[in-house]
């Protein structure tokens, strides 16, 4: 499902034209190809940004916590993928609430009830933020899940499981996650977990325990990574009544109040999808941005810095050179000044910061992205393949990527080629963006990877002056 179109002033350029209400359809049977073509051309016009991805699935659980999931105020015109898996999954934890109810005495669910299974499509977010809820819940639940998903790590809750009243069974024989099996009651309590793993673990636990009875303390065992995130779940949670504070080795929730709340929660448009429009203006699109919030919690507001401080750096850059060629002397590309991006805080800005980067008359190192191996695709090795596709100098780190920039002065930094996505929404997004500032065609395989978080992303870029296979709304 797709956004409906919007109004766009946007330039035109050569091929097909079609009217807005045809282009979704259109795209539509372009993604059943399996391939895009994205023409070169710059984007200029409006755009309404999609709600955060992040703040939708946070404002879900906490509403469903409220007893109205409803109060979450979803636009289900432009729902992605990730946030349908988990609105899905709590509908059908609440059946399963309402079953368990309805019984003998108005039991609670327990071991005798026959698990609910809960498909978490390829949605990380999803399975880790339910898999402590349902345990609390006291829902016997069985989680499965397609794509990558079922090869991405949960391990970190087994130390949280044990003698928590829960428990968590791998029903897979091969060693991947999934299927994955939930049984007992999570009680409220002590609890740890390291804080260098994905925050999906934390904020899930926190989010999970405001609805236990009694208090709970989290304890986090090394340095927090991802903050921005914690930070943006402790946000929502206080917004639905919970008493959560952090401390100085972790976090507390009081007990006292459970999540309540009775007007709607907005939730605000997301930056993380904001940011391929603020790279595509960084390479010289006018794109306005209409419904951005000036403040956020959103860690991912962090792109608006790093584009500042990568200009800066190739405004050194460039004057250096300026004073090489007055003296004639040959600047060494090598020597630089070098940009560097810590990704522990932002990582699901690197494959569109990357395409910055490349366009960027400066040396860029990516550092502390590990964990980008285990997202939709190993994603510092996808981000690589796509800037080498795209004729970028780079190479993969241990902890990243180092990419050789050139200047967008010259309108066209990238060579063009075929992109191969590995059906990772966020690299099919980067290389449209890429286009922009193409020699040549940007060919994106698997593009329909893009419903996972921002469906109406081509319709956006096609209604701003892009084109597609030759088509654009003139």
């Amino acid at each position: 499902m797709s956004c409906p179109l919007r109004e766009n002033k946007a330039a035109g350029s050569k091929g097909d034209t079609l009217e807005k209400e045809q282009v979704k359809n259109k795209l539509t049977e372009l993604f059943a190809s399996g391939k895009l073509g994205i023409a070169p051309g710059k984007l200029r016009g409006d755009v309404f940004v999609p709600q955060s991805k992040s703040a939708a699935h946070r404002a879900l659980i906490m509403a469903f916590l409220s007893g109205d999931i409803e109060l979450a105020k979803i636009d289900e015109s432009c729902v992605s993928d990730d946030i349908r898996a988990t609105k899905r999954a709590l509908l059908s934890m609440g059946k399963a609430l309402d079953a368990c109810r309805s019984g003998k005495d108005n039991s609670e669910c327990s071991g005798e009830n026959e698990p609910i299974e809960i498909d978490c499509k390829e949605s990380g977010s999803t399975l880790r933020f339910l898999i402590p809820l349902a345990a609390v819940l006291g829902i016997p639940t069985k989680f499965v899940g397609s794509g990558r998903l079922p090869q991405r790590p949960v391990k970190e809750y087994e130390g949280v499981f044990e003698g928590s009243g829960a428990e968590m069974t791998y029903l897979d024989e091969t060693g991947l996650s999934l299927p994955l099996l939930i049984t007992g009651k999570m009680k409220a309590g002590e609890y740890k977990l390291p804080g260098n793993v994905s925050s999906q673990y934390i904020s899930g636990l926190l989010m999970a325990l405001s609805s236990a009875d009694g208090a709970s303390r989290l304890t986090l065992t090394t340095e927090l990574e991802s903050r921005p995130y914690v930070d943006l779940t402790c946000e929502v949670m206080r917004n639905f009544g919970v008493e959560v504070k952090e401390e100085a080795t972790g976090y507390s929730i009081s007990g006292e109040k459970k999540p309540s709340r009775t007007d709607d929660f907005e939730v605000e448009a997301d930056y993380s999808q904001a940011a391929f429009w603020l790279v595509a203006n960084y390479l010289g699109s006018s794109v306005n941005l209409k419904n951005l919030p000036k403040t956020t919690a959103q860690g991912d507001r962090a792109i608006v810095d790093l584009l500042s401080g990568l200009s800066e750096v190739e405004k050194r850059n460039d004057e250096a050179e300026e004073r090489d060629v007055e003296a004639g002397r040959i600047t060494d590309p090598g020597k630089r000044e070098v940009f560097e991006m810590d990704a522990r805080d932002v990582p699901d800005l690197v494959p569109v910061f990357a395409i910055a980067a490349a366009a960027t008359n400066c040396i860029t190192k990516i550092v502390h992205a590990e964990r980008l191996r285990i997202k939709e695709s190993d994603r510092i090795a996808s981000t690589a393949a796509m800037l080498t596709a795209l004729g970028i100098r780079n190479e993969i780190t241990e902890d990243g990527l180092c990419i050789s920039g050139q200047s967008a002065a010259g309108e066209k930094c990238f060579s063009g080629g075929t992109v191969d996505s590995y059906k990772d929404h966020r690299l099919v997004m980067a290389a449209a963006v890429a286009a922009t500032c193409a020699s040549d065609t940007v060919w994106i395989k698997d593009p329909v990877a893009v419903e996972k978080s921002y469906p109406s992303f081509f319709e956006d870029y096609v209604n701003l002056g892009g084109t597609v296979n030759g088509i654009n709304v003139g």
